[in-house]
């Protein structure tokens, strides 16, 4: 019972950090030079220039076939400006993985701006550029920390190991993870675990990760050996570390005693890993020093402790390409990244023809509740955050191994 107890305590901890990392749906890059998305009339339909445009977007095609475009014209500069009902597109997706209600977590609408860019006196398209507002509160972004002048996330990037495809930079407001009201209906069943575990243990846990939390975290994304498969590590930064080790210790103890954990000491560091049985990626956690580390894998695990020792450990281009004065960045040159978003959107794979240029995204605050975000690159926004469909890969895994 205490097993399942922690189970569920570190099962909350990761949907909460990824829901603030992913916030399952966002979209992001550097600032744009668009006009800034202005409202539309819900009743005005939207345009045929404007269907045109999304209908030669792929990945925008289910904004028509679930009936969630609101409005949409294209300005005389060719610029397409919409209003989306996001709830309604990503809702049927969300419940087929498994997350029924998810949406509620997210904004009721967006308005954004889309441009084409193309090589000068050619057709030929060279990639996107958008620009897209929400308004607030939504419960999937309050877990992000709306000042821009917020810690970056460097030490966590210091500690992300090798040539990552993909990567998420956040920056969470951590005190948000102790609120009872978090995520509402959307997570209540997660809420209602953890209220058991934190009885059971005796123990405020989420008070205390609330505390022990800096803020700053990272999410790097590795290619496996084809599209439909990845390895991961996430790490965050923390204030102070001892009582999340000691957490830790008591899972990786009762993980041991059931046979389901190795236990490892790894140059001075604790190490748990527990292997999948249904088929999935396995699950490896350590606290080395003031950061917290979740990989899919001992390897990835070991090579992030020896990545924090390294006498000369340069960042990757995706890390250079990020922006840390948002609250949320990402960006993808990921095949595997893009097979997943295919997939999500029900549409077909786009043939690879040579390297994949990166699709950059981030995420700002704008007045007092809304927020703004940004994005550029040969695919649309989208498809440069990459953790929808890695969580999309690893339950697609695990359930073809319970069959």
């Amino acid at each position: 019972m205490k097993r399942r107890a922690l189970v569920a305590a570190v099962a909350l901890l990761a949907v909460a950090l990824l829901v603030a990392s992913g916030s399952l749906w966002r979209w992001v890059g550097r600032r744009s030079k668009l006009p800034a998305p202005s409202a539309q009339s819900p009743d005005r339909p939207a345009d045929d220039a404007a269907i045109t445009l999304l209908e030669g977007i792929p990945l925008y095609r289910p904004l028509l076939s679930a009936k969630a475009l609101r409005s949409g014209r294209v300005d005389g500069d060719g610029i397409l400006h919409v209003e989306v009902d996001l709830r309604a597109v990503v809702e049927p997706r969300l419940a087929a993985l498994g997350f029924p209600g998810a949406s509620e977590l997210l904004p009721a609408t967006a308005r954004g701006t889309i441009a084409r860019e193309s090589v000068a006196g050619t057709t030929s398209t060279l990639g996107l550029r958008e620009s897209w507002s929400f308004d607030g509160p939504a419960a999937g972004l309050d877990l992000l920390d709306r000042n821009p002048a917020g810690p970056a996330a460097t030490l966590a990037l210091d500690a992300i190991p090798g040539a990552p495809s993909a990567m998420v930079s956040v920056r969470l407001m951590p005190s948000r993870l102790a609120d009872p009201s978090l995520g509402g209906a959307a997570l209540a069943s997660w809420i209602d675990r953890a209220n058991f575990a934190e009885k059971l243990l005796g123990r405020p846990f989420r008070a205390q990760i609330a505390e022990d939390l800096a803020g700053p975290a990272v999410f790097a994304l590795y290619e496996g050996s084809d599209d439909t498969q990845a390895e991961a590590i996430f790490a965050a930064e923390l204030r102070r570390s001892d009582r999340l080790v000691g957490l830790l210790d008591m899972l990786f103890g009762l993980g041991a005693l059931t046979e389901r954990a190795t236990v490892i000491r790894y140059r001075g560091v604790s190490t748990g890993s527990f292997v999948s049985t249904s088929g999935g990626p396995g699950l490896a956690l350590a606290v080395d020093g003031t950061i917290l580390f979740v990989a899919t894998s001992r390897a990835r695990l070991e090579s992030a402790i020896d990545a924090r020792r390294a006498i000369s450990h340069p960042r990757g281009t995706l890390a250079a390409s990020g922006a840390p004065d948002a609250s949320w960045s990402a960006v993808s040159a990921s095949a595997f990244v893009r097979h997943g978003w295919a997939r999500l959107a029900r549409s077909a794979d786009e043939p690879r023809q040579g390297l994949i240029m990166a699709t950059t995204a981030s995420l700002r605050p704008e007045g007092a509740s809304g927020w703004r975000l940004d994005g550029h690159g040969p695919a649309p926004a989208i498809t440069a955050d990459p953790i929808l469909p890695f969580l999309r890969s690893v339950l697609e895994r695990r359930q073809r191994g319970s069959d």
